[in-house]
């Protein structure tokens, strides 16, 4: 029996090995094969009313909570529980009452991982989560506010993601509350060399907010520095 030779044909391209994956991270349109449609299967909820298909919907949702919550018991650290409030009411206006019986309104604009961001035209406050005692929505719906949204990043910016993670989101505030959650340290960067009133320990003092450090800040008061532990603060306003 004779053997059939085989014909190896020899790219002129470079080997696969020697390629540079972040080159060819971003493949050109249409080379991947189109997505086939799903099958469409009749709901049992298809022929309720819209009125009641509504009301089945929140029962649903609230039994998911309810039972999410029952799953969580205590081990659910109290951050958690206000960050998934606060993310709830992004964009609303809501009445916070803190513990030493000072009152807050404003529109939620950030959920943060200890502490919650209210603004109004004028002021900006930063709330603690610790020092919240009850919190209610204004209003049934909420305010548009500019949130950033990591959808649509142009090809270049995403491959700069995906291969240099650490150091492209490392580098900006708004990419690590979008993967982490901001920390109060880290969201006060965003307001070196510019005027704030803090609240710690009984006492109010303004200044300009010249340090922010792991844990604590720096305000410079009348040419004196001021150094203020963040586990401290009750509370921070400043200009919008």
């Amino acid at each position: 029996m004779r053997k059939r030779k085989l014909k190896v044909r020899h790219s002129k391209n470079k080997p696969e090995q020697e390629r540079d994956p972040e080159h060819d991270f971003h493949n050109p349109d249409g080379c991947c094969p189109d997505r086939l449609p799903s099958p469409k299967i009749p709901s049992p909820t298809d022929c309720l009313p819209p009125g009641e298909l509504e009301k089945l919907h929140e029962k649903i949702t609230a039994a998911n909570e309810l039972l999410l919550d029952l799953a969580l018991g205590d081990d659910r650290p109290p951050e958690e529980t206000f960050q998934k409030i606060f993310d709830g009411l992004l964009g609303q206006r809501v009445k916070i009452n803190g513990h030493s019986g000072e009152m807050l309104e404003g529109k939620v604009t950030l959920s943060g991982f200890s502490f919650v961001v209210l603004r109004d035209e004028e002021t900006i406050t930063i709330y603690p989560y610790s020092q919240i005692e009850t919190i209610e929505p204004m209003g049934r719906y909420a305010e548009h506010y500019d949130d950033p949204e990591l959808v649509e990043i142009e090809p270049c910016f995403r491959r700069e993601l995906t291969f240099h993670f650490g150091d492209v989101v490392s580098s900006s505030p708004e990419l690590i509350h979008l993967f982490f959650r901001m920390r109060l340290d880290i969201y006060l960067l965003l307001f070196e060399d510019r005027a704030l009133q803090v609240s710690f320990e009984g006492t109010t003092i303004d200044g300009m907010l010249t340090d922010v450090n792991k844990d604590s800040i720096v305000l410079e008061v009348d040419g004196s520095m001021n150094r203020i532990p963040l586990e401290s603060i009750s509370l921070i306003t400043g200009k919008a």
